[in-house]
């Protein structure tokens, strides 16, 4: 079987310390954790991969080994490959996610994958919501009224799941606890865990009998309409989560998020980067020579601005405070660039008229024309 680079699998370089790859570990097997990526095969053979790297790059003698060329990599799963749980098919035993995550716990705050998964009174799950918005709304803020389905509690069985109190018993194989113990063989030896009771899904309780109007599930599926409130200054992308807006779960655990994804539209008007927009404002060309004032476009409106004499196309002109305002206070710039147009479609006479006009002009009347046409003759000068 060839050799696996370990060390490109986890991201680190060959003379890492332990726990520069130990860092790089976790920090992988939480991107690729199975509760996240639930059917997603290519996540899984990651996790996997991760894993397999790990038990070996992690230990520093098995480390070793690998390092000189010392390691039987045949003996390592056989046609399968590497088996860091000791299962039967080429890599994960049944509940091998599990067990690496039992011994791993900590990384996610504590307690096994699988009480979490299976607690009477576990969370319900979010729910994302992708609310579209204009660039103004989302500039100034906004209030917006969306519709959406999701789990509720059974108002019959107030989500027990239970026809009545009487269609409810305890749990005979965990005695009511919800939790049991379970031995398995792994890479680290005989690990002895305490998870959640498969019999009765951790809640230490076995219904007989289930509600008629939800059918045991404890939940039922309802539209919800609700106005939510958009604060000034979001960007696209920005996730807003709205607590206990999600679905209810079977029991007494509380309700799960709603996450409101915001998808910003953009401007024809305006651009932007960070709280500053931008802006070209096109310009007459008789107001770019003589002066004159303009129309510029801001989030509070049009506001009036007078340029001098002698404006350049692509000058910018700074309005501080003109951006984006933000709840917190945060506020950006306006940045305006001028763009002259030409006009188009003259007349004849028109033109007469602009051709006397250049007669009379002189290069003082042009000094980058002038500093032009002076760098030529210095550059071409014999």
């Amino acid at each position: 079987m060839p050799k696996k680079d370990y060390y490109q699998i986890l991201g680190v370089s060959k003379d890492a310390t332990q726990d520069q790859i130990k860092s790089a570990y976790r920090k992988l097997a939480k991107t690729y954790h199975p509760d996240l990526h639930p059917d997603d095969k290519e996540a899984a053979e990651k996790f996997k991969e991760c894993n397999e790297a790990y038990s070996v790059i992690g230990d520093p003698e098995k480390r070793r080994k690998y390092d000189n060329g010392e390691m039987d990599f045949d003996g390592f799963g056989g046609q399968g490959g590497f088996n860091p749980f000791g299962g039967g098919n080429g890599g994960f035993s049944a509940t091998g996610f599990d067990d690496i995550f039992d011994m791993f716990s900590g990384m996610f705050g504590g307690g096994t994958r699988r009480s979490a998964r299976t607690s009477a009174n576990q969370q319900g799950s979010d729910i994302t919501y992708t609310l579209q918005l204009t660039f103004m709304e989302a500039a100034l803020g906004c209030q917006k009224r969306i519709s959406f389905s999701r789990t509720e509690k059974c108002p019959v069985c107030q989500g027990s799941g239970a026809k009545d109190a009487n269609s409810v018993k305890t749990c005979d194989k965990c005695g009511g606890s919800g939790r049991v113990r379970y031995r398995q063989n792994t890479i680290f030896g005989e690990q002895i865990t305490v998870g959640a009771c498969d019999k009765c899904g951790g809640t230490g309780k076995i219904i007989t009998y289930n509600c008629k109007s939800c059918g045991g599930k404890g939940v039922t599926t309802k539209n919800k309409v609700m106005n939510v409130t958009i604060p000034a200054g979001v960007e696209n992308g920005t996730v807003l989560q709205l607590a206990g807006q999600g679905n209810s779960a079977k029991g007494s655990g509380a309700n799960g998020n709603l996450l409101l994804v915001l998808q910003v539209m953009p401007s024809k008007m305006f651009k932007r980067n960070n709280l500053d927009l931008y802006v070209d404002v096109p310009v007459a060309f008789s107001t770019a020579v003589c002066g004159g004032e303009v129309e510029i476009p801001a989030l509070d409106g049009v506001f009036i601005h007078k340029l001098p004499e002698g404006t350049g196309n692509g000058d910018v002109v700074r309005f501080r405070g003109k951006g984006i305002k933000t709840g917190r206070g945060n506020v950006g710039d306006l940045y305006v660039t001028v763009k002259v147009e030409i006009p188009r479609g003259v007349t004849k006479a028109q033109k007469d008229l602009l051709q006397n006009f250049e007669r009379e002009c002189t290069l003082r009347n042009y000094p980058k024309r002038k500093d032009f046409l002076d760098e030529i003759s210095k550059l071409y000068k014999k």
